[in-house]
């Protein structure tokens, strides 16, 4: 059974060249995240002014990324398991590569929309997600969750977008995109290459298991688990939160009769205050398990949520978006723990894929609500109160993935 392959694994010693793979790792999600989502809406008037579309229009371009990277990422997940993760972390890079170079020398709308969705999406989904993931999982049979934690601490997401601005303003965008091909091509491509599938005397060349020289459960083994569901579920739960409050922040604080600008201001500080929450519910994931780090993610969730609900004074409201920041970045190391648990590490890249892919259903139905609800009531309250009955399905069910157990059969 996967479930005890997974128990055995966690109790293996650490490889000292882990450290190594964890900073690669680091190195992957960064870049290929950072480059992308720290720069898209920076670029955005840039790219309608030299394409002739409204700006408006342009913004469509980080949906598009997000869309391509969900659509790709059940079969990158299955690629992954069964190729070389090395090759496919390098081929991401290239791809990241490539669509920074189109728009430097064919710049046009079909060139620009067709980099997000097909080459930048992609790149996200194999270099930046589940590819470090997947190295991490294999590669720390110990601290796992906090490995991951430190490993999604994205700091060129947060610095990129105030780079990419001064950048553009002093030389022009062709020099922005220069750039970041540079920063791919110098750290993402060598980084891809250096990294290492499996510990040595692990892996599928190994012949330690029967699990392990099958390549992990399959697709089809894997949806008929309801474990899987469980913590599918219950992350796609959390990461519809973290997408209302990310594109909803704004809005829903004007509409607390605050300024625009203390929206901006409140969504940064979630996103600054996340990279110490990957962290530290890291280390949760690690002392409680993924399953009821999970549930308690959820939890906690749902009381702050509610008190949005409240009139809070400002003071007050600063620490709930900031506590919601720490809390959202949880999900990842947690959800990631849950799954190399249950599943085992062979099995990792398949069950990461299409938990992510089914995110995209949620978090849709999800931003579609808000908006409904604003349409309907005039303010967020709705939506809110639909979030917290989310958050309280959540929390039960990462608890009953713990307990349910499957066979391969």
């Amino acid at each position: 059974m996967a479930g005890a392959a997974a128990t055995a694994d966690e109790g293996l010693p650490i490889h000292p060249n882990a450290k190594w793979m964890g900073l690669i790792g680091w190195l992957a999600h960064n870049l290929a995240v950072g480059t992308t989502v720290g720069t898209l809406g920076v670029m955005a008037s840039s790219i309608a002014e030299r394409t002739g579309m409204e700006k408006e229009t342009a913004l469509l371009g980080g949906p598009l990324v997000m869309l391509g990277a969900s659509v790709v990422s059940p079969f990158a997940g299955a690629l992954i398991a069964r190729a070389s993760l090395r090759l496919c972390v390098l081929a991401g890079a290239l791809a990241a590569l490539l669509g920074f170079a189109l728009l430097v020398f064919v710049p046009s709308k079909l060139v620009y929309f067709g980099s997000c969705f097909f080459l930048f999406g992609p790149a996200m989904s194999i270099s930046g997600s589940i590819g470090p993931a997947t190295l991490v999982t294999r590669w720390f049979s110990r601290n796992r969750g906090l490995a991951l934690g430190l490993v999604h601490v994205n700091l060129l997401a947060a610095a990129l977008p105030l780079g990419a601005s001064i950048v553009l303003k002093q030389y022009g965008a062709d020099t922005v995109y220069v750039v970041l091909a540079l920063m791919v091509g110098v750290l993402l491509v060598p980084a891809a290459l250096a990294a290492r599938d499996y510990p040595p005397g692990v892996g599928r060349d190994a012949g330690n298991s029967a699990q392990t020289a099958a390549g992990g459960l399959t697709l089809g083994e894997i949806v008929r688990r309801p474990d899987f569901w469980c913590i599918a579920v219950a992350a796609s739960s959390i990461i519809t939160v973290v997408m209302v409050l990310t594109f909803g922040m704004v809005t829903m604080i004007e509409g607390m009769g605050y300024s625009r600008e203390t929206g901006a201001l409140f969504q940064t500080i979630m996103a600054l205050v996340g990279m110490a929450g990957s962290v530290l519910f890291g280390w949760v994931a690690d002392r409680l398990g993924g399953f009821r780090g999970l549930a308690l993610v959820a939890i906690n969730f749902a009381i702050l949520l509610a008190l949005l609900l409240i009139n809070l004074p400002y003071p007050a409201l600063v620490v709930v978006i900031a506590l919601l920041g720490l809390h959202g970045a949880g999900m990842v190391p947690n959800a990631s723990r849950a799954l190399a648990s249950k599943l085992g590490p062979e099995s990792f890249s398949r069950a990461f894929g299409l938990s992510s892919f089914l995110s995209v259903f949620f978090t849709a139905v999800g931003l579609y609500g808000m908006n409904l609800s604003h349409k309907l009531l005039g303010n967020y309250s709705g939506s809110t109160i639909g979030l917290i009955m989310l958050m309280l399905i959540a929390a039960p069910l990462a608890l009953a993935g713990s307990r349910q157990v499957a066979s391969r059969a």
